[in-house]
């Protein structure tokens, strides 16, 4: 099946305020966190907004606990700096395929 990203646009009506939206995805190794995170990264450039996705690199094995890393902005903000990792308490969006 093929998915076309404009398939997948989604429009998110977020206030003005809100500069970066963070989100971030917790998952196992082997539930796909990685591929979700590449969908949502993909999806965001490709309805305009500036994105960065990192992640703990090295523990992504099979049932490894691994956390991926979103952060976007429209692209329309003028060079918007991105974390690395999400402070405690800062993050905008989780996603988590179980309770961890």
């Amino acid at each position: 099946m093929n998915i076309n990203s404009a398939d997948l646009a989604v429009t998110a009506n977020f206030p003005e305020e809100v500069a970066v939206i963070k989100l971030a995805i917790m998952a196992v190794g082997g539930q796909g966190g990685g591929v979700l995170t590449k969908w949502i990264e993909q999806c965001a450039r490709s309805n305009g907004y500036a994105v960065q996705a990192t992640s703990v690199a090295g523990v992504a094995q099979r049932t490894g606990a691994t956390i991926y890393y979103i952060e976007m902005a429209p692209a329309t903000i003028d060079s918007p700096v991105f974390a690395l990792l999400p402070a405690a308490g800062d993050v905008d969006i989780l996603i988590a395929a179980e309770m961890m």
